[in-house]
């Protein structure tokens, strides 16, 4: 059996390869490089299947463990900031008003705005001043305020 575990290792490398290839969430290249050590372990003579399967393991645990923070660390996305993002807390009147059913429009600086209530339920006037809570795609999420 130990003579043929070389493919056994190869097979699992390329399953494994082929699973990461399908995502991008880092999954199995740790089997990966579990397996590909226990090829080249499975071309020395007389290394049993299960100290194969050990160092395998070893390797697949150690790599997950040890590299996986480094590497999501290293690959971790950051979220750039536009210039819409300045329109948060901003404070703007609405042009349309909005209902649980239709979506108003808000003016600020000149720019008019699709937006939505907060609170789906309460509708804002025409005319009413609004703050700006958050922004959902292009649409901004808006609450009445009192002057």
């Amino acid at each position: 059996m130990e003579a043929y575990m070389w493919v056994v290792w190869l097979v699992v490398f390329v399953g494994a390869l082929i699973i990461e290839g399908m995502g991008s969430e880092l999954v199995s290249i740790w089997f990966a490089a579990g397996s590909i050590v226990a090829l080249i372990v499975s071309f020395i003579p007389e290394v049993a299947w299960w100290i194969q399967l050990i160092i395998f393991a070893v390797i697949s645990v150690a790599s997950l463990v040890c590299l996986r923070p480094i590497i999501h660390k290293a690959l971790k996305r950051t979220v750039v900031s536009s210039n819409v993002d300045e329109l948060i807390h901003k404070k703007g009147r609405m042009t349309k008003g909005c209902d649980e059913f239709n979506h108003g429009e808000v003016k600020i600086g000149g720019v008019l705005w699709t937006a939505y209530a907060s609170d789906e339920k309460t509708p804002i006037s025409e005319g009413a001043t609004v703050e700006v809570l958050a922004i959902e795609g292009n649409k901004l999420v808006v609450k009445e305020v009192k002057n």
